[in-house]
């Protein structure tokens, strides 16, 4: 493959995704993370290479978002990321606007945290699961005990130094039998952008909860619409405000080998990519690296302060990678109907789903992207339907 700038637009990072540390102080029951049991952590000088190899390479646009996760991040001092946000701004700037975010347990939340999140306008993602009962049921620490209490006073903190947030739950089986005690829990806490996960089959989570209960997850998402839309927008649900767009606006296009694709940043080289603590990297969908595949080198294209991002296109690792991929987005163009609202699919999803990059349809499509675009289609159909029927003589 030759560079990037073989696409039209050229490729750019959009998304950079860093693992500080690998270490999580919690255990949840549906946690797809190897490794989440060490303590290293990323040091200055490889956040530094990272931030060297973007710009060295082209790959950093006007705009870059960096998501500090893949472990829980505030198990570090907040001076590590004084010294990490300086390390990754000094060979990016003034090009390159960086803007960061954390998605965290809250847990570690205090008034340090929270100085530090307005110090460098961190987004903060709180990961809770609604009610006690659903987020103990699975979100424990590594002893065993509850931790809803805890995320609590973590969002307790951030609310008093007046600091926005959003959540992300996870949605398990459990969760679709009460959907309206679920959207209560949010809008109570004044939680207004959620974004709702389910417990997908990845890395060591094997099954996912919702296999099965599809139909009972249609009409979760079918009364959340309802909900959000009698609330005025009270809480937002991140997966039907996405459906809208796309039903508003379908996906930009990128032209690569002759043709128009889709813009979707987990099929395109770079546009997303993941650095491990060490240094290690990868791009595609950001929970591949590390996780352990020999035919594809468990990921790893290369490691920072080896060689850079674009130099890893050349190897092995990548035209194998590289290949499969293409060949799972092919398939998806030939064969389903969402292709140009989605654009190929999640790679992570269809080698733990499938066993297979070079896949089609999933759990995580059906879940994510067709059911919650045919649930805002068809209430939209719904409500225009009495204003474009056309009388009959």
């Amino acid at each position: 493959m030759r560079a990037a700038a073989d696409f039209s637009p050229a490729l750019r990072t959009r998304l950079l995704v860093l693992q500080g540390t690998p270490f999580c102080n919690i255990a949840c029951t549906y946690c797809y993370l190897p490794g989440r049991d060490r303590h290293e952590r990323m040091s200055p000088d490889t956040v530094h290479r990272v931030a060297q190899r973007l710009r060295d390479d082209g790959l950093a646009g006007a705009e870059l978002s960096v998501v500090w996760h893949a472990g829980e991040p505030l198990v570090l001092a907040p001076s590590f990321y004084d010294e990490a946000f300086a390390a990754l701004a000094e060979p990016l700037s003034p090009q390159t606007r960086v803007t960061h975010a954390v998605q965290t347990n809250a847990m570690l939340i205090d008034d340090d945290w929270c100085r530090l999140f307005r110090r460098h306008a961190v987004s903060v993602g709180v990961s809770v699961d609604g009610p006690q009962v659903l987020h103990d049921a699975h979100r424990r620490s590594r002893s065993g005990q509850a931790t809803h209490a805890a995320v609590m006073r973590g969002i307790d903190r951030l609310r008093a130094h007046g600091l926005r947030f959003h959540a992300i739950a996870v949605v398990t089986g459990s969760t679709l039998a009460d959907p309206d005690a679920f959207f209560d829990w949010f809008a109570a806490h004044g939680i207004r952008e959620l974004g709702c996960n389910f417990d997908e089959a990845e890395g060591g989570h094997r099954r996912s909860s919702l296999a099965g209960r599809e139909a009972a997850h249609r009409a979760f998402l079918e009364r959340l619409l309802e909900r959000s839309v009698a609330s005025g927008g009270q809480v937002v649900i991140r997966e039907l405000a996405q459906a809208w767009q796309r039903i508003a606006e379908p996906l930009p296009q990128v032209r690569h080998g002759g043709r128009n694709w889709p813009d979707n940043a987990q099929v395109l080289p770079l546009a997303l990519l993941s650095v491990a603590s060490n240094g290690d990297f990868s791009t595609f969908s950001p929970e591949l690296l590390g996780q352990p595949w020999p035919a594809y080198d468990d990921f790893v294209l290369g490691n920072v302060h080896r060689g850079g991002f674009l130099e890893s296109l050349g190897g092995d690792a990548f035209a194998r990678l590289w290949r499969d991929v293409r060949a799972g987005v092919d398939a998806c163009a030939r064969t389903c109907a969402h292709f140009d609202y989605c654009g190929g699919g999640a790679p992570v999803n269809k080698l733990y789903e499938h066993g297979d990059l070079g896949a089609t349809e999933t759990l995580y499509c059906r879940s994510m992207i067709q059911r919650p675009f045919e649930v805002v289609l068809r209430r939209l159909e719904r409500e225009l339907a009495p204003q474009l029927e056309v009388a009959t003589p």
